[in-house]
């Protein structure tokens, strides 16, 4: 069976392990050797080290006529939790911001003909959607790094999406109890009349 290729994500661990490892300085040639006995494709990887450069994760110089590069594990930990904070940062922001859209679209349900200020809200609320769905797969990136921290913002993230599925909840309740009280309205007709998504669900 043909041994299944290192995505790039697995190459930056396993080059970043490399340098916490051994704890040495090493230059392009020793890596691209010690980078081909951890799986990785020799050519690849000055495309790997430039890319843990970039995200402060290996320092680098030049002394001379050559390249050095070298990575501090207490370092490269800082740079990810400084990461990780930013990413939280912005989560919680676009939770808080979704569910003030959610509270204002709910209260304005009822009674309301659709206007253009619903319909703006809805768009808002579905680019909030995909944008916090974005920021969780980059906090995922680093779960390899920092399993305890990780952990514990997968617990948070799991508590917010809980609550903005309980939003989700109180529109279906709402439209249930109007059809309950007006039989001759049907789901599609609640739909268009108050601009709700035909595919709106939870998280």
């Amino acid at each position: 069976m043909k041994k299944k290729a290192l995505s790039f994500d697995e190459k930056r661990e396993r080059l970043l392990n490399i340098f916490h490892e051994r704890k040495e300085v090493f230059n392009l040639k020793e890596l691209e050797k010690l980078g081909g006995k951890a799986g990785i494709v020799p050519q690849t990887v000055k495309e790997v080290l430039e890319s843990l450069i970039s995200d402060n994760l290996v320092e680098s110089d030049k002394i001379g006529s050559g390249n050095f590069y070298w990575s501090l594990p207490s370092k490269a930990y800082q740079n990810l939790s400084t990461k990780l904070k930013e990413y939280e940062d912005e989560i919680e922001k676009l939770i808080q911001t979704k569910e003030n859209l959610e509270l204002e679209i709910t209260e304005q349900m009822l009674g309301r003909e659709e206007t253009n200020e619903r319909k703006e809200n809805l768009q808002k609320l579905k680019s909030l959607k995909e944008e916090y769905e974005k920021k969780l797969a980059a906090v995922e990136k680093y779960r390899r790094n920092d399993p305890e921290r990780l952990k514990q913002l997968h617990n948070e993230a799991k508590a917010a999406k809980d609550k903005a599925n309980q939003w989700t909840d109180n529109i279906f309740i709402t439209k249930q109890w109007l059809m309950s009280r007006n039989p001759a309205l049907s789901e599609d007709d609640l739909n268009t009349h108050f601009g709700i998504p035909a595919d709106l669900d939870n998280l």
